[in-house]
C-alpha cells in the first residue's frame, strides 16, 4: 500500500510497514511541521493514503477536499506502544490495497470503513 505517515506516527510502525513491503513516506523524515492541508495535497498528488492518529484529517477530507485521499485513522489507545505498532501494521496489511476514498478507523478489536459524505 502507498502511505503517507503523519509525523505523529511511531517510527517503529513506519519501519514495520516498510519491512512488510509497503511504500511509506514519513513526514517526520521529509517535511516536519507541514500543515494538514499540505499533507492532503501531497497524498492526493502521490496517490497515497494518509496514516495518522489526528482526527482532523477526516474532518478536512469530508468538509474541504474534492477527491480526498483515504485516511487511515489510528485509534489504538490504551494499548501499549508495541501492541499499537503490531495492531496497526497487521491492520494495514489486512486491507491489501489502498481502499477508498474513505475513512478507515483502526481500533484494537476492529477496523471500520466509511465512505466520505457527499459534499452539498
Amino acid at each position: 500500500m502507498r502511505l503517507l505517515a503523519d509525523e505523529n506516527c511511531d517510527r517503529l510502525l513506519v519501519a514495520a510497514l516498510r519491512e512488510a513491503g509497503h511504500d511509506v513516506v514519513y513526514v517526520a523524515e521529509i517535511a516536519r511541521g507541514s500543515s494538514d492541508a499540505d499533507l492532503m495535497r501531497q497524498a492526493q498528488t502521490e496517490h497515497r493514503a494518509i496514516l495518522t492518529d489526528d482526527r482532523d484529517f477526516g474532518l478536512l477530507a469530508e468538509r474541504e477536499q474534492e477527491n480526498p485521499p483515504t485516511i487511515l485513522l489510528l485509534r489504538l489507545y490504551p494499548l501499549d506502544r508495541m501492541a499499537r505498532v503490531k495492531r496497526a501494521a497487521e491492520a494495514v496489511s489486512s486491507l491489501g490495497r489502498t481502499p477508498g476514498p474513505e475513512l478507515v478507523v483502526i481500533e484494537p478489536a476492529q477496523i471500520r470503513c466509511r465512505p466520505y459524505r457527499q459534499r452539498l
